[in-house]
């Protein structure tokens, strides 16, 4: 019978007087449980929140449209705003079609007259990817073209984007294929 009363009175102890001690523990340790969870979380949210603020700003930054701004001859190629509303004008103007080709560069022949081919499409280029190049990497590429191949980037080149570099370099190249088949 003592068995019986002692299985009685734990039984009493597990569904009663347990349940009511933890929530007698919680309720008195709920402050400080909630003061420690937060000590540990707060530099992990920290950290998190200042990561997810970098990557936001880069994606931003990544996805907002550049815009087209001239180029600018001492800037190597590099687009960059111009100097002064006069200065873009003139910059557009050197860099027309319609131009003078003495005002677009050294190596820039008028493509405007009668008689003279277009200017080949990009996809038509020997240079795979010519418009996403800066005028840099066109110029490494020139010295491994033929006078023909080189002919036809520099039509292009004087009626889009009249880089004075890519121009330059194509007529010292044209210039060494002249003299060297003379």
């Amino acid at each position: 019978m003592a068995e019986e009363k002692n299985l009685a009175e734990r039984l009493v102890e597990l569904s009663v007087y347990v349940p009511v001690g933890i929530a007698a523990t919680l309720l008195d340790e709920l402050p400080s449980l909630a003061e420690k969870g937060r000590v540990r979380v707060s530099g992990q949210v920290q950290v998190a929140r200042v990561i997810g603020k970098m990557a936001l700003s880069e994606a931003e930054r990544r996805l907002r449209p550049r815009p087209s701004a001239p180029h600018s001859p001492s800037s190597g190629g590099v687009p960059g705003p111009p100097a002064s509303p006069v200065a873009a004008g003139a910059g557009a103007a050197a860099r027309s079609p319609a131009a003078p080709a003495a005002s677009r560069g050294p190596g820039a022949a008028d493509t405007t007259g009668p008689g003279s081919e277009s200017p080949p499409r990009p996809a038509a280029l020997p240079i795979p990817g010519y418009d996403t190049l800066a005028a840099s990497q066109v110029v490494q590429r020139l010295g491994s073209l033929t006078p023909d191949e080189l002919e036809a980037v520099r039509r292009y080149e004087v009626a889009n984007r009249g880089r004075r570099t890519v121009l330059h370099r194509i007529a010292q190249l044209s210039s060494r294929e002249g003299r060297a088949s003379a």
